[in-house]
């Protein structure tokens, strides 16, 4: 399980330089359509389409580091009014439905993979197939995450139970 998890820090670790790499690239085609617009009163056609597939490639390779690090949203004053040994339970279930949720997530990219073989982007003319293909990767991850994190949980409980 440790080699798995060594892995899968190495896989976070390119997500991360790919997350660095479009946020330059999303940052830079932002301000040169901004200057070109303002100075050169031109507008580019195809740096708002780019700029916004950047953005939701950094999101969706960003949501398994937030799964990871366990920054989900939550209610954090149920944590604070209920005892120890009930949040190792509350936790082991929000590690179970975020599994749940992230392998339906990736399972339903496969169909939206598919059908967005026929279909391109308006401006940039690149097949749609490569952004929900970057969809299906981001909640991949997610579920690869999620997994470790419902590991933990359940080790947590056992250990509170021995």
């Amino acid at each position: 399980m440790e080699s798995m998890r060594n892995l899968f820090e190495k896989v976070q670790s390119a997500a991360r330089g790919i997350i660095a790499i479009c946020m330059i690239l999303m940052m830079s085609v932002i301000f040169v359509q901004t200057a070109t617009r303002y100075v050169v009163f031109y507008s580019i056609p195809w740096s708002e389409e780019l700029s916004r597939y950047l953005y939701v490639t950094l999101t969706l390779l960003g949501l398994n580091l937030a799964v990871t690090s366990k920054q989900l949203v939550r209610i954090d004053i149920i944590d604070h009014k209920i005892s120890k040994n009930a949040l190792k339970y509350l936790n082991l279930i929000r590690e179970l439905m975020t599994l749940i949720i992230t392998v339906l997530f990736f399972y339903s990219s496969f169909g939206m993979i598919d059908v967005s073989q026929y279909q391109s982007s308006p401006a940039l003319g690149i097949s749609m197939q490569i952004m929900y293909t970057v969809l299906g990767i981001g909640f991949l991850l997610s579920a690869v995450a999620s997994l470790f994190n419902f590991c933990d949980a359940f080790k947590a409980l056992h250990a509170c139970e021995e």
